[in-house]
C-alpha cells in the first residue's frame, strides 16, 4: 500500500495546494494544520486534501485534543469532513515515533479514495505533534485491510508539484438479458486513483447499479446501493449485503450469477459469499462460483 499512497496523495496534495495555498509541512502562523478533505469527493480526478489553521493547538497539543478537533466542521470554504460520522478515539499508543490510532467500526465504512483521504488528513495533522514521526490506523484493535498497517509518514507524501494521473482499469461485467433469458457482457473501463482489489470491487459494484451501457441488457441494479462493504477470505470476496441486495440477489437467480460473475473476473477473486445483515437466506448460503455458461 506504501506505494499506492505515495502516488495518490501526491495528486492529493498538488491539488489540495492550489485550493487552500497551504503547506503541507509547516505553517508560519501559530497553533497546527488541521486537514479536511476539499474539492469534490465523488469525481476522483478532483478529491484533494487543504487545512486551515487551528490558532489554539501547537505541537505540544494532546492526542485526543488534535481529534477531537478534527471531528469540527471546518469554517473554510472549499473543505468538508473527512472522517465518517461517528467515528471515535477509543484509544492511542507512541512507541519509537509511531503514532496508533485506534478508531471505532464507523472507519470501517470507509473504502477507496475516501479511506485514502481521511488517512491523509489523520496522517498530515498528526505529525505534527511532538514525537509523531508516522501514523497507524486500527480499528477496534484490528489493522487495516490491503496492507495499511504500514505506519504512514510525511515521506510518502511527494509535494512536487506534479499531478499524476489515474491509472485506466478495465472491467468485464455481467448483466440480464433484456428477455431475461441469459446474461450479456460489457467491457468498461474507469479511471482509479485507488487500484487495490477492494477499490476494484467498489467499482464493479458501483457499474452495476448504474446499469449497462449496451441496448439489450436490463439495469437489473438499478436503485440498489452503489457500495457494499466487502472483505477478502482465501481468495473469496464476501459481500456485507443491505436489505434491498439481499432482496434482490435472493429472488433473482440470474442477478445473482451477474453479481458473482463480474467479480469472479478480478484478480484474486475465485468465489463470492455473503453476510446478511438481518438473519439469513438460504438461497444466500454458501460459497458461489462464476458460471459462465
Amino acid at each position: 500500500m506504501r506505494g499506492r499512497l505515495c502516488i495518490l496523495l501526491a495528486s492529493l496534495l498538488a491539488l489540495s495546494a492550489a485550493l487552500v495555498g497551504c503547506a503541507a509541512t509547516e505553517t508560519e502562523e501559530e497553533g497546527i494544520l488541521i486537514y479536511y478533505a476539499a474539492g469534490d469527493q465523488e469525481t476522483y480526478g478532483q478529491a484533494a486534501v487543504g487545512a486551515e489553521n487551528w490558532a489554539e493547538g501547537s505541537e505540544a497539543s494532546s492526542v485526543d485534543e488534535v481529534f477531537d478537533r478534527m471531528l469540527e466542521e471546518p469554517g473554510t470554504d472549499g473543505l468538508s469532513q473527512a472522517l465518517p460520522d461517528g467515528v471515535r478515539l477509543w484509544s492511542w499508543a507512541l512507541e519509537d515515533g509511531v503514532l496508533t490510532l485506534n478508531l471505532s467500526e464507523d472507519y470501517n465504512g470507509l473504502s477507496g479514495i475516501s479511506l485514502t483521504v481521511a488517512s491523509s488528513c489523520l496522517m498530515l495533522t498528526m505529525t505534527q505533534l511532538e514525537g509523531v514521526e508516522s501514523l497507524n490506523i486500527t480499528v477496534d484493535g484490528q489493522q487495516l485491510p490491503e496492507g495499511s498497517q504500514v505506519p504512514l509518514d510525511r515521506e510518502d507524501v511527494l509535494l512536487t508539484g506534479e499531478i499524476q494521473g489515474p491509472e485506466v482499469v478495465g472491467f468485464q461485467l455481467y448483466f440480464p438479458l433484456s428477455d431475461w433469458s441469459g446474461l450479456g457482457t460489457e467491457y468498461r473501463e474507469a479511471e482509479l486513483y485507488g487500484t487495490s482489489l477492494t477499490d476494484q470491487i467498489d467499482t464493479v459494484i458501483g457499474m452495476l447499479a448504474a446499469g449497462p451501457g449496451t441496448d439489450g441488457m436490463e439495469a437489473a441494479f438499478a436503485d440498489l446501493e452503489a457500495h457494499l462493504d466487502s472483505r477478502m477470505v482465501e481468495g473469496v470476496c464476501v459481500l456485507n449485503l443491505t436489505e434491498r441486495w439481499a432482496a434482490m440477489l435472493s429472488t433473482e437467480e440470474l442477478c445473482l450469477q451477474a453479481l458473482v460473475n463480474s467479480l469472479c473476473e478480478l484478480d484474486q477473486v475465485e468465489a463470492v459469499a455473503f453476510d446478511l445483515d438481518d438473519g439469513e437466506i438460504e438461497s444466500l448460503e454458501g460459497t458461489f462460483y462464476a458460471d459462465y455458461g
